[in-house]
């Protein structure tokens, strides 16, 4: 039995920090530092499980023929994931980024257009895996793929962790916990950045949809969670359609990437414990917000101590 099965996005990249804030058009920006990174939704989170002690199977897209991505194997092998059902498609280029870091924002460049949107380039989810592990969790980009894995889960039992689903997809339905972040919104539902009534209205269109943990994370402001209103309840989660309230835990940013996926690791790792949905919410948040204060966040992980030492110095 594996605690965690992960599929989605495996990616080489390096990481930019530069000195003040992001240039405009013409402009020019001073480098601090230039790091190696190994990135991708499910491998952010993957890196942040392993570290806090899960076994994890990785799969997803495929790995590209170059020393830079069969490093980036390499690498998470290194931290003990399982990265047997990647492949390494010969010739092929490979998911890669280049991600600009200024402390407060983040602008990647990569190949994902192409990687999504084109020729097909992953192999299909290993339905054997899914039902060995204990939590089963997906990235939504991967057409029927994703959806593969989602149906798995859910036909073995296992619960279901994903991340920026429309509210209206069928993988949102699916998912015991969906987590949106600010870039989703930004992307796809601008209005609800711009206006907290309008952000209001789409948590209520995802709690009418969803009938799992929902959670909103948009940076520095106020996180929202709830249950969606189709789900049952139960001991240790919160009320279905009760909106609860979360504030950042302030910290001295040097990287926002891998935020997101260190914050949707942290819902997972509530998930192998049995933890409530506060709980769990709490530790996310604080997960989240020690890999912000290091580059490459996700690469370099706070230990369990760490968190714990963070939640209990900032009263969480």
């Amino acid at each position: 039995m594996t605690d965690v099965y992960l599929y989605g996005h495996v990616s080489t990249g390096i990481i930019v920090r530069i000195q003040g804030r992001y240039p405009e058009p013409d402009g020019y920006g001073e480098i601090v530092e230039t790091l190696d990174n190994h990135c991708g939704e499910a491998t952010g989170s993957a890196i942040v499980l392993s570290r806090l002690g899960a076994s994890v199977v990785l799969e997803g897209n495929w790995i590209g023929d170059t020393p830079a991505c069969r490093g980036t194997v390499k690498f998470l092998e290194s931290r003990g994931i399982d990265c047997s059902g990647l492949v390494v498609k010969p010739g092929y280029q490979g998911a890669t980024e280049i991600t600009i870091s200024d402390g407060e924002s983040r602008t990647v460049f990569g190949r994902y257009i192409d990687l999504l949107f084109t020729t097909q380039q992953w192999e299909m989810p290993s339905v054997e895996r899914i039902e060995q592990a204990r939590v089963v969790c997906v990235d939504p980009s991967f057409g029927a793929a994703t959806l593969a894995v989602a149906r798995a889960a859910k036909a073995a039992g296992k619960p279901l962790v994903t991340s920026d689903a429309p509210y209206d997809s069928a993988l949102a339905a699916l998912a015991d916990v969906v987590a949106i972040s600010g870039e989703l919104m930004a992307r796809d539902y601008p209005e609800a950045l711009e206006s907290e009534e309008e952000r209001e209205k789409l948590f209520e269109r995802y709690l009418e949809h969803c009938p799992g943990l929902v959670v909103f994370t948009a940076g520095s402001r106020p996180l929202w969670y709830s249950r969606g209103r189709a789900g049952e309840g139960g001991p240790g989660q919160v009320p279905p359609g009760e909106r609860r309230q979360l504030s950042p835990i302030l910290v001295q940013i040097v990287d926002s990437a891998g935020a997101g996926d260190s914050f949707r690791g942290g819902l997972i790792y509530g998930l192998l414990q049995r933890w409530g949905d506060d709980e769990t919410v709490r530790f996310a948040s604080a997960l989240a917000s020690l890999v912000c204060t290091t580059t490459p966040g996700c690469v370099n992980p706070p230990s369990l101590e760490q968190v714990r030492e963070l939640l209990e110095s900032s009263a969480l």
